[in-house]
Order: structure tokens, then C-alpha cells, then sequence
């Protein structure tokens, strides 16, 4: 079932079941208040008899002692203690029909007389604390039925219409609340036989949850169809880096295979080569798998940084014959960090100052109340503030030309910013072309 259809029937299921029980509800008050304004007057008119009138007047036969007293559609007669008629007055003659009956105490009763419905009351006459006879009121229910039977025909005629009015209004209500959805549903579709990423046009300006939704679903296939770009790219620009070593391989390897066994020249060259490019396909999948496993879980430790960075820089010493100063604020400065992925971080960034400057490189380490900050200072060559929003961006290289110099395949700082964040930490880099770059990494001192 629909859920426009479940819409239509709950609403007007529901409005049904409110209405019918407010008409019986109406109709019964109605009711019940009609009976009891009924009695009402019955017990004044019999108040009013014996106010103005002795017992031993009521017992004599006067037939227009009665008669002020009764109502259209009425009857009083004074009964005997043997049941009999002693007085009577009437105006629906139709009531002369019931059998008179002496009562001792005082009480209505409901009858039916031919067609008629008859409200009776019965009050005893005392005179000197005996019952010398009673008083009997009728009155004809007649106008109060005919009321009760419009009442109903005019709650039933309200409902019919009020059905009709919220079939109607549900059926509207269902297309403005199922719209957004209906769109939605449409736009999936379309999505899937079309495979382009489809965004639903907001017609309403409103704010309401529906026209959030709306949105909402407008931002995720925004972010989708941005990860799959970011995808697409990553694949083509992951197969353009590996195309190329595989490129420089197989090219010396047709090369060996042709004079590498005559000319030890060629052959040093090409084994030099062969391994450069294959350690430079190295480093890329390991950093290819650096950005895929970029969500494992953090083990924290407590460590000493400067002698943690110290111990950190002596193979780029070595290795590259550079000059790398450490300076820090205090003599101690501990921080609770995952090791493996803070050196992983620190590698990623000395490395990359070591090939972009020529001069020594700054690491300067420092604490202020929560945060601990570790920068890496160059006078290299600098980023242009054009490519500063850029360069955490993955394979984007700043000066295209000279990657293959450096060996850098643009994932460095996007691995690095991945890893700063799974530390709950940042990296912010500042740069002016042509005299240095400071790349600052904030950690918390307690994770």
C-alpha cells in the first residue's frame, strides 16, 4: 500500500472515529439534558399544585382546579388510594389511555402510550401524615424525540461533510508532505539509470523538515559526487605515477636484454636505474597504503620529545649530511602520542624541507598550557600563496616539472594532515615563495 493511500485512510479513519464519537457524546448530553429539564418542570408543576392548593381541596372533584396547571402535550390527574380518578386535566387526550395507579412515593416513570413516549411523575398527597392520594403529571415525549432525530440528522450530515472535507484535505496534505519524497524517489532513479549525480531543485523556501531533507539529501550527493571525483582522480593520477617508473623499468630491461650483457656501462646504468625507479614504486604503495589504513586506531603513549625528535633526526643526518637543530621552550616536554604515527608525521615533514631547501632545518618544539606544538622551519624554496590551499590536497604538487627531481608524488602532506588528525591534532603550513616554509603540528598533551 501506498503511502499516500495509508495517509488518506488514517486521516479520515481517524477524523471518523473523532467525529462519531463527539456526535454520540452531543447526542446523549442533548439527551439526557432534555430528560432532566423535563423532570425539572414536572416536579415544579407538582410544588406549584400543592403550594396553592389544600390536600382536602385536591381530593374533591373540581375539574378546572387542575386545568392552569398543565402544559401543551400534558396531563395531571389527582388518583385515589384505590386508584381512582378523582381530578383530571389534559391537553393530548391520548394520555386519558393510561391506567391510573396510586403511589406512595415519589418517583418518574417512562411509558408508551399508543405511538407516544410519556414521562410520568408521581408525588403523594399528606394530609396529617397520611396518604389520602396522589398527584400524577404526564407529559408527551414526543417533541424531545423529534429534537433528538434532527439533532442526529444534522450530526450525521456534519460528518458526511467533514469526511468529504478531510479526504480532500488529506489527499492535498499527502501531496505537499509526499512531494519532496516523490522527487527524491524519482531522482535516485534517475541516478541509477543514468549514473550522474542528480540534485532535487528546492521550489519552497521554508524551512520546514521536509525542505531540510531536501537539502540534505542535495548535500550528500554533493559529497558523493566529490568523492568520486576525488576517487577518479586519485585512480588516474595513482596509475600516471606508477606508469612512469614501470615506463623507465621496461624500457631498460628491453635495453639489457639487447646490449646489457656486452656493455658493463649500459648495464650499471640500467641496474642503477631499474632500482631507483623500483624503490620509487616502493615508497609510492607504501604511501598509497599510508592513505588507505589512515583511519587505524591510535595507541597512546607517554613520551619525551626532545629526546624522542633527537633520536628521530640522526638517519637524515647521516643520510643527507644536513644540519638539523632542535630548540624547545623547557628542558622536559612529555606528551601522551602514538610514536609510530607522530614518526611517520615528523619523517614526512623533515623530509620534505630537506629536499625543497639547501640551508639547515629548525625543528622547534613547545608547550603552552594544553598544546604542544612541533614546527619544522626551511629557507627553501618556499610555496606560493596561490598553491598554499592546495598542498594538503592528495597528488598535488606545486611545481609539476620537478617532481620527478624530488621524487615526490604529491601525498606526502596529505598523509601527514590524515595522520595530525587521527593524533586529535592539526597542521597548519606558512610560506613565503622564494625563503622558507614553517609547518606547525599542534597535539594535545594529554589524549
Amino acid at each position: 500500500m501506498k503511502i499516500r493511500t495509508k495517509i488518506h485512510l488514517f486521516t479520515s479513519l481517524v477524523i471518523l472515529s473523532i467525529l462519531l464519537i463527539t456526535s454520540l457524546l452531543i447526542s446523549l448530553l442533548f439527551y439526557e439534558r432534555s430528560l432532566s429539564e423535563t423532570k425539572d418542570i414536572l416536579e415544579s408543576q407538582g410544588d406549584l399544585i400543592l403550594e396553592n392548593h389544600s390536600s382536602s381541596e385536591l381530593m374533591t372533584k373540581r375539574n378546572d382546579l387542575l386545568r392552569p396547571y398543565v402544559t401543551d402535550d400534558g396531563m395531571i390527574r389527582i388518583i385515589s388510594p384505590e386508584s381512582q380518578v378523582i381530578n383530571s386535566a389534559f391537553k393530548e387526550t391520548n394520555l386519558k389511555l393510561m391506567k391510573p395507579i396510586f403511589h406512595v412515593k415519589e418517583d418518574f416513570s417512562r411509558e408508551i402510550v399508543g405511538n407516544h413516549k410519556v414521562m410520568l411523575y408521581h408525588l403523594p398527597i399528606n394530609s396529617d401524615g397520611h396518604f389520602v392520594g396522589s398527584i400524577e403529571i404526564a407529559q408527551n415525549l414526543d417533541t424531545l424525540y423529534d429534537n433528538m432525530t434532527l439533532l442526529m440528522m444534522i450530526l450525521l450530515g456534519t460528518t458526511i461533510l467533514a469526511i468529504l472535507l478531510s479526504f480532500i484535505a488529506g489527499r492535498l496534505l499527502a501531496n505537499i508532505l509526499l512531494r519532496p519524497i516523490s522527487s527524491m524517489s524519482q531522482t535516485m532513479s534517475d541516478i541509477q539509470h543514468s549514473g550522474e549525480f542528480i540534485k532535487i531543485p528546492i521550489l519552497s523556501r521554508s524551512k520546514d523538515e521536509l525542505t531540510m531533507m531536501t537539502g540534505t539529501f542535495n548535500h550528500m550527493i554533493g559529497q558523493l559526487e566529490s568523492n568520486f571525483e576525488k576517487q577518479q582522480q586519485f585512480l588516474e593520477d595513482a596509475s600516471h605515477e606508477l606508469k612512469t617508473p614501470l615506463t623507465i623499468v621496461d624500457s631498460y630491461t628491453k635495453l639489457l636484454k639487447r646490449w646489457g650483457s656486452k656493455e658493463p656501462a649500459i648495464l650499471s646504468e640500467a641496474i642503477d636505474a631499474i632500482h631507483l625507479e623500483s624503490q620509487r614504486m616502493k615508497d609510492l604503495i607504501n604511501q598509497l597504503l599510508a592513505v588507505a589504513h589512515d583511519n587505524e586506531e591510535v595507541a597512546t603513549e607517554k613520551i619525551q620529545l626532545v629526546p624522542y625528535c633527537e633520536k628521530l633526526i640522526q638517519p637524515f643526518i647521516r643520510s643527507t649530511q644536513r644540519m638539523i637543530m632542535i630548540s624547545s621552550s623547557a628542558e622536559s616536554i612529555s606528551c601522551y602520542t602514538d610514536p609510530p604515527k607522530l614518526e611517520q608525521l615528523l619523517r614526512i615533514l623533515i623530509d620534505n624541507a630537506i629536499k625543497y631547501s639547501e640551508n639547515e632545518i629548525h625543528i622547534c618544539i613547545q608547550k603552552q598550557k594544553n598544546i604542544i606544538s612541533i614546527t619544522i622551519k626551511d629557507e627553501g624554496v618556499g610555496i606560493p600563496a596561490d598553491d598554499l590551499p592546495h598542498v594538503f590536497e592528495r597528488f598535488y604538487r606545486i611545481d609539476k616539472s620537478r617532481h620527478r627531481a624530488t621524487g615526490g608524488s604529491g601525498l606526502g602532506l596529505s598523509i601527514a594532515k590524515s595522520i595530525a588528525k587521527s593524533l586529535r591534532g592539526t597542521i597548519t603550513v606558512e610560506s613565503i615563495f622564494g625563503k622558507g616554509t614553517n609547518v606547525q603540528v599542534n597535539l594535545p598533551s594529554i589524549l
